[in-house]
């Protein structure tokens, strides 16, 4: 009997990393940002930050709420209004050749065309808007941003032992059917991401790589081919 269960969780065992390692989907499309300096700051919500401690990254990550009552972007992580706005904070940016990554947190069906015709106002005279990449997870509605011109990405759900065996065919289902510009998932899951998608543009976060130790770690990300930008919460580009 215990051969039997032994034998049985060994194969188990070794079908589960064949799922790990094998790739599902070869698809790609242009890479937005194609640099070997690849550090983007992280979540930088004053303008006066992104001139002053950031001005050695390409680009910047910055959360926003789409307001639809007032037709605004509110900069913001979490919490309630506060009234900065994305026009005042891209307005007052000094760098004309930065980019941007939009952590859009509240798109959704009620506020999708509000958001398509937000962005487009505030691209006239602001910003370019192949700077500009809007990241959201619900890639039926970036599609419609997508199709305006706007540079999307697709946040992808942390790996799980056991949910990312049927949510990754998902993820790959999504790819095929609306081809985003990019796929965005946390350091964590780069690997997992990277092997499952090869060759798709991945963009990640390294919250919680904060000390000198982890620079190697960040390094060793920026290696892979297919990561195309590392959010970072160093206020020093050391990949320059």
């Amino acid at each position: 009997m215990f051969k039997k269960i032994f034998s049985f969780i060994l194969g188990l065992s070794f079908l589960y990393l064949l799922f790990y390692f094998l790739p599902i989907y070869n698809g790609n499309s242009q890479a937005i940002f194609n640099n070997p300096d690849k550090l983007w700051a992280h979540r930088v919500l004053d303008y006066n930050d992104v001139n002053n401690k950031y001005a050695d990254f390409s680009g910047v990550e910055v959360d926003v709420f789409f307001e639809l009552n007032q037709n605004i972007f509110d900069v913001r992580h979490h919490g309630s209004f506060k009234g900065n706005t994305l026009l005042d904070y891209l307005k007052n940016i000094n760098d004309n050749e930065l980019y941007f990554w939009v952590d859009l947190k509240n798109l959704n069906k009620k506020n999708v065309f509000a958001v398509v015709e937000r962005l487009n106002e505030l691209v006239e005279n602001n910003v370019r808007k192949e700077h500009l990449i809007i990241e959201s997870k619900n890639i039926e509605l970036l599609v419609l941003l997508q199709s305006e011109g706007f540079y999307v990405s697709y946040w992808l759900p942390s790996f799980n032992l056991f949910k990312s065996i049927y949510e990754v065919y998902q993820v790959k289902a999504n790819l095929k059917k609306y081809k985003p510009n990019a796929i965005s998932c946390s350091y964590h899951n780069v690997d997992f991401y990277s092997r499952k998608f090869p060759d798709y543009n991945l963009h990640c976060w390294t919250n919680g790589l904060v000390e000198t130790k982890d620079i190697d770690k960040i390094r060793k990300i920026s290696l892979r081919n297919n990561v195309k930008v590392i959010l970072v919460d160093f206020e020093n580009n050391f990949l320059k």
